[in-house]
């Protein structure tokens, strides 16, 4: 059987890991700005000021990931905007979207004070974009903007930083180095988990590497099951005695994996039989049925994390339930049962009250 190919979501995870992880990203890739920021205030993420500055797109990637507004340290009180733009792949229009950004958020914030940043994470060594530039008729425009290659760092020196932002880098490297390898890809995040549990990272920075680390490298459904089994080892380890962050974050890429499988197949169905019944009809039935198996795949995937082996005769109760509310509530309830008993009592007076 042919494994399916897990889709990595580097704009998500890039989005997520310089949100929640700000001020060590600009220590650890911009340490001059990081040292003129005063961080006893904290960043202001301005996502509606960007929607509202969106240049309309020829190529469908042109979008500002993060702006933030901070206070600088050079003895006046002033914010500054943040523009840090993450280009995943090479772009021969790269330069031109830095200048378009620039200008229009000059404008829309009252002719600001505007630092332009650009991670570049792709994975060609000779693109560094640094600047826009035209001339014509001794009229000159020169436009410069900060950037950092995420392939200059050494996997070695980030394997040792402190920096918890260092394993977000050294995640980003190995997944692109791994892509298209799922066993690769199992194997780096396998060594990552461990290491972030080893760290002594608190338990907010553990929750949000873990998170920036499986949306890097997701993986399929079989291996993913392999990683939750290795995370309850972790968790043992660290003698974690309750639903661990690292747990928990397994169990919120399971209902990911599982509402997606849900959805595909309900619309698969949904076209099948809307060839049959009539389109709407079947459409609605399919994505029905198939939202009914994605949270039973999630109930299943938090069971088997939290308690291992669940009897068939739980798989088989669950495939009786078919109200979309019910299983929404047996989704809940899988995550606060004390024990798999008390989950299945809930499950069987559900049936119960289906069949009066």
């Amino acid at each position: 059987m042919r494994r399916q190919r897990a889709r990595i979501d580097f704009d998500s995870a890039w989005k997520f890991a310089v949100e929640a992880f700000l001020e060590p990203c600009l220590a650890l890739l911009f340490p001059d700005l990081h040292a003129l920021i005063d961080w006893r205030h904290n960043p202001v993420f301005l996502n509606t000021e960007l929607r509202k500055i969106r240049p309309e797109s020829r190529t469908h990637k042109r979008f500002v990931d993060v702006l933030a507004r901070v206070l600088f340290l050079d003895g006046k009180e002033r914010f500054v905007f943040l523009h840090i733009e993450i280009q995943a792949h090479p772009d021969p229009q790269f330069p031109v979207r830095m200048f378009v950004y620039f200008y229009r958020l000059f404008d829309t914030l009252g002719q600001a004070e505007i630092v332009s940043l650009a991670i570049l994470a792709d994975d060609d060594p000779n693109w560094r974009p640094e600047a826009f530039e035209r001339a014509i008729a001794g009229c000159e425009l020169s436009f410069r903007f900060r950037t950092v290659k995420l392939l200059d760092f050494e996997e070695s020196a980030l394997e040792a930083h402190p920096n918890p932002f260092a394993l977000v880098v050294l995640a980003h490297l190995r997944a692109l180095k791994a892509r298209g390898n799922p066993q690769l890809i199992f194997e780096e995040k396998v060594r990552l988990i461990h290491q972030l549990a080893r760290r002594g990272y608190n338990p907010n920075e553990v929750e949000n590497l873990y998170r920036v680390v499986d949306y890097l490298m997701a993986l399929p459904k079989e291996l993913e099951e392999q990683v939750e089994e290795i995370v309850r080892e972790v968790a043992r380890e660290r003698q974690l005695t309750r639903l661990t962050n690292l747990e928990r974050f397994a169990l919120e890429r399971g209902a990911r994996q599982g509402l997606e499988e849900g959805l595909e197949k309900g619309l698969q169905q949904g076209l099948q039989q809307g060839l049959q019944q009539g389109l709407q009809q079947g459409l609605q039935q399919g994505l029905q049925q198939g939202l009914q198996q994605g949270i039973r795949r999630t109930v299943l995937t938090i069971l088997r994390t939290r308690f291992g082996r669940v009897p068939k005769r739980v798989q088989q109760g669950l495939q009786k339930v078919h109200s979309l509310e019910q299983l929404e509530s047996l989704s809940a309830l899988a995550v606060k049962a004390e024990n798999l008993d008390t989950f299945e009592q809930a499950l069987q007076q559900v049936i119960q009250q289906q069949a009066s």
